[in-house]
């Protein structure tokens, strides 16, 4: 996976919202770097040299904030499907990200995750065009966001939104997703 030319830090509003929602620990961060961990403080990370793509997910949660980049196919995770013959073109690293965390979350590398979005695109089609149908909750305010560099410099006024996917617990989904209801209504309008 290459080093996009400028990618960007989770909101600490987004962080601080998600942390507590799991505890107080995020447990794995597998799209990050050790500047933008100074932020999330996740207990393990993958930065870009690692792919995470790459790595196991086996946690208890999973926080991912994708890079806003493209990968080549050459790039992207093996198709899970044998002798699919699907054309494979250059995507979306968070529409990847976000199949990707939906494949391993089917897989039960990981109790639930929190998946952080500022592609409109994929939060709102892909996610319909894959039938992808978890809660998410859209963010009453842009995102604030840091480039992924010493110091974390506050990036000027975004024109993106940010989505926060939800996908819950296997134990009691029901009770996961009111909790999520409640704790992100704060920060944003929630749809189940």
């Amino acid at each position: 996976m290459p080093l996009a030319n400028v990618d960007f830090v989770s909101p600490p509003e987004v962080v601080g919202t998600v942390t507590s929602f799991f505890g107080g620990e995020i447990g794995l961060d597998p799209c990050s770097s050790e500047f933008a961990n100074t932020m999330v403080c996740a207990t393990r990370y993958f930065s870009w040299e690692q792919n995470g793509l790459k790595q196991k997910w086996k946690s208890k949660n999973v926080y991912v904030y994708p890079p806003r980049d493209f990968l080549t196919p050459i790039e992207q995770p093996p198709d899970s499907v044998l002798f699919r013959k699907k054309r494979r073109f250059t995507k979306s690293a968070q529409r990847i990200w976000l199949e990707e965390c939906v494949r391993r979350y089917q897989r039960n590398e990981f109790d639930e995750a929190i998946i952080f979005l500022t592609s409109t695109e994929v939060a709102l089609l892909v996610t319909q065009k894959l039938n992808i149908d978890f809660p998410i909750c859209i963010l009453k305010e842009r995102p604030d966001l840091y480039l992924d560099e010493p110091g974390l410099p506050k990036l000027g006024p975004t024109k993106c939104f940010g989505f926060i996917l939800y996908l819950p617990k296997l134990i009691n989904p029901q009770k996961a997703v009111f909790e999520f209801r409640e704790v992100f209504s704060n920060i944003g309008r929630v749809y189940c």
